[in-house]
């Protein structure tokens, strides 16, 4: 089944200008729209950004401001002096755009992010088998690559997608980001004097971790509520690779037809990151037997860089946690 442009709608979320703590390429939001335009040719644009944003000159169909929700404390150091990230800021714009759409299928785009094709859209259906049991959406959704981390510290870890970039039924990208904004940390004047952060005194989630946990925990009761940043073990680990086989389509920017910005290009493919021969892998494993792929084609493109780099970052990561 091939899908119409016209039954998509695009959410582009997040701020169209720089603020602090957030730096902002000019002019990169209409260029996200136009190559929306060039691209998906008859499906909706949605803008979904902030209060007093200047969107002079973008031309979404539906542009919906926002109250910004701020950022949110997440963190005090050993002085009690809070740190905070955009935890609400990207639920808000990302579930409100959401709510809008009244397509069968959507996109959740980054607002400085674009596309270079719509080769995500075939790319979606193209991957149909499932492991039954693993079903948590009721279609794959498309993701990124990108800052998707398959490693952290030299250490295999879980749930840890990239949020750069979703395409599948608005109902399951909805299940992913319609969901309860994030209370800001309160102060323990108890533990004054020592950092104070979820998983403390251990290395805290990724950001991506604290949606992935919050929105899968949602998804699945049985989930656990992911404590730090390495927690893990044989169940869970196997758990997470059913569900990225039988519910993702994990593919390389180019793939996806994904233009990103020039701080989030590498100068070659990061070890610490899945790639999609990975997911093929994993897909191979759990779902489709059939497909062409063995563990010699991921060493050939990126696993000689791991059995290399990744000893290291482990043993990098035990002598800092000593000299704490």
């Amino acid at each position: 089944m091939s899908i119409d442009f016209k039954d998509i709608s695009v959410v582009i979320q997040g701020p169209v200008q720089a603020y602090q703590g957030r730096s902002q390429e000019p002019g990169i939001t209409h260029k996200c729209i136009a190559s929306i335009r060039t691209h998906l040719p008859g499906a909706t644009i949605i803008l979904s950004t902030w209060e007093g944003q200047d969107c002079h000159g973008l031309n979404p169909d539906i542009l919906l401001l926002n109250k910004d929700p701020g950022a949110t404390i997440v963190s005090y150091n050993a002085k009690g002096e809070p740190g905070k990230l955009n935890f609400n800021r990207q639920i808000v714009s990302s579930a409100e755009g959401l709510k809008q759409v009244t397509t069968p299928y959507a996109v959740k785009i980054r607002s400085d992010n674009f596309l270079t094709s719509n080769d995500f859209v075939a790319a979606q259906q193209a991957f149909p088998a499932r492991n039954d049991a693993s079903k948590l959406f009721t279609q794959k959704v498309v993701t990124n690559t990108s800052y998707f981390r398959r490693y952290a510290d030299g250490q295999k870890i879980v749930m840890l997608p990239s949020d750069f970039f979703h395409f599948g039924l608005t109902e399951d990208l909805l299940k992913i980001w319609d969901i309860p904004l994030f209370p800001d940390r309160e102060f323990d004047p108890t533990k004054a004097g020592s950092p104070q952060y979820r998983g403390a005194p251990k290395v805290g989630p990724h950001a991506e971790q604290i949606y992935c946990n919050a929105w899968l925990r949602k998804l699945d009761s049985t989930v656990p509520y992911l404590q730090h940043r390495h927690q893990n073990s044989p169940e869970l680990l196997a758990y997470w690779e059913r569900f990225i086989a039988s519910n993702l389509v994990v593919l390389e920017p180019e793939q996806i037809g994904l233009g990103l910005i020039q701080r989030f290009i590498p100068k070659s493919k990061r070890p610490n990151e899945i790639c999609h021969q990975d997911w093929l892998l994993l897909y191979k494993q759990y779902c489709d037997p059939s497909i062409a792929i063995s563990k010699f084609d991921i060493f050939k493109t990126i696993g000689w860089k791991r059995m290399c780099k990744l000893p290291f970052s482990y043993i990098k990561h035990q002598l800092t946690q000593i000299k704490k």
